[in-house]
């Protein structure tokens, strides 16, 4: 079986969004992100303000339109795509489940198979493959405790490999924190190999 996604969207998911991103805003400020928030909603916002903001800003063709990216780009893809990630991935799930998003940050991902795209965002399946890879190696992210800009720089690593050549990937996030000049070493010599020898030498490497 080859993997299928079903795509979700709607004000209530927004809702839940939008609280997730202001519960996590310190986070994602600490870290160079920037999420995208309703106009004039802040920590400060009560709820009936924000779920009325957003359906102020609610266009359900925005959603229509990035459904429509994403199956262009992934549907002619679909069987190398499922194909490549269960040679090199564990327990690779016959599905997953993406919910649309007008706000937060682009890409995010919830264990065993939940992904949240920013449909401002979407071009394609760019967005998706890279949450759909943080997903398959978020086991071994957490086993071996794998800092957040080694985990960003793992991913795009796996997506330009020449593995993943289809995709046409050709991304890279502008910063690393540095990550890349003892990730990059190591992946290049283990990764597709034995990823167990990979994910066990990140520590001992990171300290040198």
């Amino acid at each position: 079986m080859f993997m299928d996604l079903k795509i979700k969207f709607g004000l209530d998911y927004e809702f839940e969004r939008v609280k997730y991103t202001l519960k996590k805003l310190d986070w994602y400020t600490k870290q160079g992100y920037g999420p995208v928030l309703p106009k004039d909603i802040s920590k400060n916002s009560t709820d009936s303000e924000i779920k009325a903001q957003i359906e102020k800003e609610y266009n359900e063709d925005k959603y229509k339109d990035a459904i429509d990216k994403i199956n262009k780009s992934y549907l002619p893809i679909k069987d190398e795509f499922s194909k490549v990630l269960k040679k090199h991935f564990d327990r690779v799930p016959d599905y997953f489940i993406v919910y649309l998003t007008n706000y937060g940050v682009g890409g995010s991902y919830d264990f065993p198979n939940k992904i949240i795209a920013n449909v401002n965002q979407i071009t394609g399946f760019r967005l998706i493959a890279h949450e759909t890879v943080h997903l398959l190696i978020e086991d071994k992210i957490k086993e071996y405790k794998v800092e957040h800009w080694e985990k960003e720089r793992i991913v795009d690593l796996i997506l330009n490999s020449k593995e993943f050549h289809f995709l046409k990937y050709n991304d890279w996030q502008g910063n690393y924190n540095g990550a890349e000049k003892h990730i990059d070493p190591l992946f290049n010599k283990y990764f597709f190999k034995n990823q167990k020898e990979f994910f066990t030498k990140i520590k001992e490497v990171r300290k040198n």
